[in-house]
């Protein structure tokens, strides 16, 4: 396969965890090679989340007694960004990362 196709993706990254009520969460980042795209299941079924400019993510899910705490690295253009979702805070908002 020859060209580009943005329609393919390029790179994915997950994570997931289990809520205090046991029910499974799971996160979905995949890259076309310009955005990234958040795919979401909550037990639900999987639904569309955010969008971030990027072409490659990392991802992390840590508990605590707030509730989850979502980091996601987004790389563009040679620069990593730092996206947080925290309980208590409506949508992403951009962390304190920075590169070496």
């Amino acid at each position: 396969m020859s060209g580009d196709n943005p329609s393919y993706p390029i790179s994915t990254s997950a994570a997931s965890w289990f809520d205090s009520s046991h029910a499974l969460h799971i996160r979905v980042y995949s890259s076309d090679g310009y955005t990234i795209s958040e795919r979401c299941n909550d037990g639900q079924g999987w639904v569309a989340g955010a969008t971030f400019p990027g072409s490659q993510s990392s991802v992390t899910v840590w508990q605590d007694s707030a509730g989850e705490h979502i980091r996601l690295y987004v790389t563009n253009e040679n620069v990593t960004t730092e996206y947080c979702s925290d309980p208590g805070t409506a949508g992403w908002t951009k962390g304190s990362y920075t590169q070496p």
